[in-house]
Parts: structure tokens; C-alpha cells; sequence
């Protein structure tokens, strides 16, 4: 199988990871729930994992709590905030994936929330003078994604980001499609909020992500539960991290993550000069079918395409058969969908990654040669 569904979960995994989770799982404890030795070498592999994964993203003074993935981060970024937003503005985009959608609508139906979305002005990316247009005077929180998950097209988050310091908001970050493909340094950001998942440009495993913040955001649990902490209490702590991170923790996917993730920011340049070559590539041979429509130009190896008189179900049908694994449908985005025309078709979804090869593209593009001239 050549497998083009990347932006999905990445297939490819490094040894490093591999490697992390069997000495993990090998050794297992409940990190931090108990006083024996084996617990307390959990806790400080998983504290350690910790600081390694915020000195990458220059979050060293900031907090970094573990998740189950990006939606949870998210999820915890939005409705951990609902005190600060009950009534409030929210400016976000149409870009934005439903595991933000979703839980702003949570908070539009339970808490008066208002959202406005910004679109791209010039068909592509949110700029900042996009953002600006929809905020409001009570506006409290800007959510953005880095790259859309349907075209793999970069949001500009650092002119977002000096508009939000600059008037003092707070943003929250939706990494899922673009960490390992972007730098982010958090050292000089005060406010902003990172998302970010585990299995995706991180190579990690799935069931993992975190997310960063200043230990000032007014942020609260939305899980409750043990804590290995003032267990005498019912009441659910407050202390950072460990109130956010009730129940036992995954301690193999974090210390998969934090191997798998120093290693992608280790091996950057490599990656992403391989990915925008092959992404380069299988644009060219896209946009030269006969009929078909190609809705982004991305470094990141996300591509999303149709083609005219099919369903976009179909051809992703066509390639499986054909043993090329893509993705179709609207993605998760609706709003996305809706801005590109695409809402009732969906579209196709390549999504490349770091093993991916020359001969994986030049077979797809093979057979949709062919899949377009059945006529």
C-alpha cells in the first residue's frame, strides 16, 4: 500500500520512538500515584519528557500539560476557558478544524459565547489584517490553526500573534497540521496557547499531544479525577500540571512522543526539504489531469484535488483498490468546505510523508492518468 494519508497519522515512525515506548512499557508504573521507587522514575521520565518537549518550542517557563491528542488540547483551551468567555467575543477562521468548531458551538449554546470567522482575503491564507476585521470590542480569545488540514496552506501566525499581544488577547494555536513542518519560539509570546498532536509532523504515537500555556491563563480542568495529589480532597486540585492531568497517564505515548519529536526538530531540514520536493511533484502531476481541480500549493505535502463528473468518494475508492490509501470527504472542516465550494463534494486528500517516495507519486499520478481517461 502507498499510503498519501499523512496528514491524517503519519505512517512513519522513528527507531528512537519505537525504542522509548518498549523501555516505557517494559518498566511500567503509574507515574506519580505512588511513593515506590519504580512510580517516582515514571514520574521524573514523564517530568522529563516535560521540559524536553517546551525547550523545543521555547516554552521553558510555561506550562506544557499532556493530553490524549490534539482535540483534548483544544478542547481543554476552549471550554477550560468558559468563565473568561461566558458572553464574550471569539474570533476564529474558516480554516478552523472541528475540534475547534465543535466546542465554540458548546459554548455559543451554553454560555452565550459569540463567534465571528475570518476568511482568507486572498483565497489562501489568514493574515492579520483578516483577524482584525472580525474582532469585536468584547473580543477575549483568537483561535487559529497553523495550517489547514484541507489544503496545507500556513496560516500567518506571527502577524496574528503581534496582533493579539497588541491588543492584549489571547490566542490559541492549533499545531495538529504544521509542527514539525514549522518552527514555533514561544520565549518572546506571552497569551498564546499551543495545540499540538502527537502523531502527526511529530512522528509519535497516536493518543498523544499536550498543550502549552502561560501559567497565568485564567484556564480550568474540564477532567476531573486522581491526581496523586491533596487526594484528602474531594475538590480537584489546582496546581499545573497536575489538575489538568487526572487519571493515570499514557507514559509510554509521552515518552514515544518526546523521542519521536526531538528527533523530527533534529532531522528538520531533511524532512521537510523531502516532503516539499515530493509535495512539488505530486502538485505538477495533479493540476496536469484532464478535469481535475487542484485547491492548494503546500510545502507541507497536503493536497487536496477533484475531479470534474466524480465524487471525490469514488476516486479515493479507485485508488484503495489500486493499493494508494488517500483520504476524501470534507475532513473535519466544514467551514473550509464551504468557503472552497466544496461543501456537498468534499474533496480528495493527499497528505504526504517522510517515506514517502518519487516512485510512490509517479504511481499515483499513473493511475489517475487513467482514472481520467475512462471518459
Amino acid at each position: 500500500m502507498i499510503y498519501f494519508d499523512n496528514a491524517a497519522t503519519a505512517r512513519f515512525k522513528p527507531q528512537c520512538m519505537y525504542d522509548a515506548m518498549f523501555r516505557e512499557l517494559t518498566e511500567s508504573s503509574n507515574p506519580g500515584r505512588a511513593s515506590h521507587k519504580d512510580a517516582i522514575a515514571c514520574a521524573s521520565r514523564v517530568n522529563s519528557a516535560r521540559r524536553e518537549l517546551a525547550a523545543l518550542f521555547g516554552a521553558g517557563d510555561k506550562a506544557l500539560v499532556f493530553t490524549s491528542g490534539c482535540t483534548e488540547a483544544l478542547n481543554l483551551a476552549i471550554l477550560g476557558l468558559k468563565d473568561l468567555l461566558a458572553g464574550a467575543h471569539v474570533a476564529a477562521t474558516v480554516t478552523e478544524h472541528n475540534s475547534v468548531l465543535r466546542p465554540l458551538e458548546k459554548l455559543r449554546e451554553d454560555a452565550g459565547v459569540r463567534i465571528s470567522y475570518a476568511k482568507p482575503s486572498d483565497g489562501v491564507s489568514v493574515s492579520a489584517a483578516d483577524v482584525e476585521k472580525v474582532l469585536e470590542k468584547d473580543t477575549a480569545l483568537v483561535a487559529v490553526n497553523c495550517a489547514s488540514n484541507v489544503t496545507g496552506a500556513l496560516n500567518r501566525i506571527d502577524e496574528i500573534a503581534d496582533l493579539c499581544e497588541k491588543k492584549g488577547l489571547y490566542l490559541l494555536l492549533d499545531g495538529a497540521q504544521a509542527l514539525g513542518h514549522i518552527r514555533i519560539d514561544l520565549s518572546r509570546r506571552k497569551g498564546v496557547m499551543l495545540a499540538a498532536a502527537g502523531h502527526k509532523g511529530l512522528h509519535g504515537p497516536q493518543g498523544s499531544g499536550f498543550l502549552i500555556f502561560d501559567k497565568d491563563v485564567p484556564l480550568s480542568p474540564i477532567r476531573f479525577g486522581g491526581t496523586g495529589t491533596e487526594s484528602e480532597s474531594p475538590v480537584q486540585p489546582k496546581g499545573i500540571p497536575e489538575g489538568f492531568e487526572s487519571g493515570t497517564l499514557n507514559a509510554a505515548a509521552i515518552a514515544g512522543l518526546a523521542a519521536s519529536a526531538k528527533w523530527t526538530y533534529d532531522n528538520f531540514e531533511k524532512i521537510n526539504a523531502r516532503v516539499a520536493a515530493l509535495s512539488e511533484s505530486l502538485e505538477r502531476g495533479l493540476r496536469s489531469l484532464n478535469g481535475a481541480k487542484v485547491y492548494s500549493s503546500s510545502p507541507l505535502g497536503v493536497l487536496s484535488f477533484n475531479v470534474s463528473g466524480y465524487d471525490s468518494t469514488e476516486i479515493a475508492d479507485y485508488l484503495d483498490d489500486n493499493g494508494v490509501a488517500v483520504r476524501s470527504g470534507l475532513h473535519c472542516a466544514p467551514l473550509m468546505h464551504s468557503f472552497m465550494g466544496t461543501l456537498d463534494t468534499g474533496t480528495v486528500r493527499m497528505s504526504l510523508g517522510y517515506d514517502n517516495t518519487p516512485y510512490h507519486v509517479e504511481r499515483a499520478i499513473r493511475l489517475m492518468r487513467l482514472f481520467c481517461a475512462r471518459g
